[in-house]
């Protein structure tokens, strides 16, 4: 049977190299006085938050880095930087390692509430014509409706 998340970090920290000066905590164990466990789950970032809603953290004289990537990395590994964690209970300031998942920029941002995404759901123009393969064209980069543009170009030509 695996370790659970917690017997992990309890190991991280055991194994991290104690720190040169006295008094000085190892930085999983600042990072963990910083969480609260929800009754929802999810591990609320209690420290520093970046006005866009992220936990932020710091190591040494670093600059700060986000809060629920560092934790991952910890117990993960580095990732690349083009590879963004997507909050999968949507909370910004949840850094629970189980809570976030590897994923590419473009799926983070599909996945959330933006326009893009919103406009990526769409399978209907507005009209209710359907945005399919014989019924879509591409125009400045955007989804256009065939039928669409087949009725203003009738109703010009009137």
């Amino acid at each position: 049977m695996g370790e659970t998340l917690e017997q992990r970090i309890a190991a991280i920290i055991a194994a991290a190299p104690m720190p040169k000066r006295r008094g000085v905590r190892k930085p999983l164990e600042r990072f963990m006085e910083k969480v609260q466990i929800l009754p929802s789950g999810c591990w609320r970032w209690a420290g520093k938050i970046h006005r866009s809603g992220y936990g932020l953290f710091s190591v040494g004289h670093a600059r700060h880095t986000t809060a629920h990537r560092w934790l991952y990395q910890q117990l993960h590994g580095p990732l690349a930087a083009a590879v963004d964690l997507d909050h999968l209970c949507r909370n910004r300031w949840c850094v629970r390692p189980s809570h976030v998942e590897p994923v590419t920029r473009r799926e983070n941002l599909l996945r959330g509430e933006t326009l893009p995404a919103g406009n990526v759901r769409k399978t209907h123009c507005p009209q209710g014509h359907p945005y399919d393969e014989e019924n879509t064209y591409e125009y400045r980069g955007a989804r256009q409706c065939l039928a669409c543009r087949r009725a203003r170009d009738s109703a010009r030509v009137r």
